[in-house]
């Protein structure tokens, strides 16, 4: 169990046609750590993107910049730096600053190896949506019983090693210390679009093949 007086996580958030973006706003039980309140941040800006087009891959595959060519190798550089338009929403980007007492890091070896013993299952951390994200949800459940605020753990979207996801739970929401909007209005670029892991069968045809 870890301390962290200040840990800066990344989120992309909704905007509201008559509202301020809500930094905060959470869909219940939903996702791969579902609970009554799970707010979903990343410990970099490209992951946020990353889990993002991995969340909606119809809308990034409807938001084709290259009029149905497709991006390969060669063409890449053309478009690495646009930003995704069409029916993929623009989202507001926050930097949030919380100050956890007990942050739950799952990612070292010492925590892959306790969880082996409880008998969780690592490629869990990776598992499809169809498979139920595998033991992620039950874990999840557990989370208020053993008094965890948030946890450290490898991202579905993105396994470049650049960062990880940071699911903040309620008992997590009281320790939030800042929210800061760094970009109004902005979308997944191409690059990160490309790079991104999608679940089996969902990698839109027009950013080519995984590398």
């Amino acid at each position: 169990m870890e301390r962290t007086i200040e840990t800066l996580l990344y989120r992309t958030v909704f905007i509201p046609e008559d509202d301020d973006p809500n930094p905060l706003f959470v869909l219940p039980t939903t996702g791969r750590w579902p609970t009554g309140w799970t707010l979903y941040t990343t410990t970099s800006v490209v992951i946020a993107w990353a889990e993002y087009c991995r969340n909606h891959p119809r809308d990034v595959a409807a938001s084709d910049l290259t009029g149905g060519v497709g991006v390969d190798e060669a063409s890449l550089d053309l478009f690495a730096r646009l930003e995704l338009a069409g029916v993929l929403a623009a989202r507001s980007l926050y930097s949030l600053t919380f100050g956890f007492d007990r942050l739950a890091d799952l990612t070292s070896p010492w925590a892959e190896e306790c969880l082996r013993r409880a008998g969780f299952d690592l490629t869990s951390f990776h598992a499809e949506p169809s498979a139920g994200y595998g033991d992620c949800p039950e874990l999840a459940s557990l989370t208020d019983t053993l008094g965890w605020e948030a946890m450290r753990v490898p991202s579905a979207a993105w396994r470049r090693g650049d960062g990880w996801c940071v699911p903040v739970f309620r008992a997590g929401r009281a320790r939030l210390l800042s929210a800061h909007r760094l970009l109004e209005r902005a979308s997944p670029t191409v690059a990160v679009a490309v790079a991104t892991r999608y679940a089996a069968g969902e990698r839109p045809a027009w950013l080519g093949p995984a590398a």
